[in-house]
């Protein structure tokens, strides 16, 4: 015997569900990451926010015009954006 829902349950409207997907590197822009290095970054095969997030950092210097510092700003801005839009 299956069970149907009581009418008094809450089942939320297919409107109401918000499913996102990855966001795509160009975000970093908003984030004040320079164009020159989403473009090196994207070159480099990182094409989503969640991808330049979650690369180690000795990765990211390895990128030729990605220094240390920008390395630094890079990850943290990665982090706090896919992590707070997921």
């Amino acid at each position: 015997m299956s069970q149907l829902p009581s009418q008094g349950s809450q089942i939320p409207e297919a409107d109401e569900c918000q499913f996102t997907g990855p966001l795509l590197v160009n975000k970093l822009q908003e984030a004040g990451i320079h164009p020159n290095d989403i473009k090196k970054l994207s070159e480099a095969g990182l094409n989503t926010v969640e991808a330049v997030a979650f690369t180690p950092k000795k990765n990211l210097i390895a990128i030729k015009g990605i220094s240390d510092q920008k390395a630094d700003k890079i990850l943290a801005e990665g982090l706090w954006w896919s992590s707070s839009h997921s």
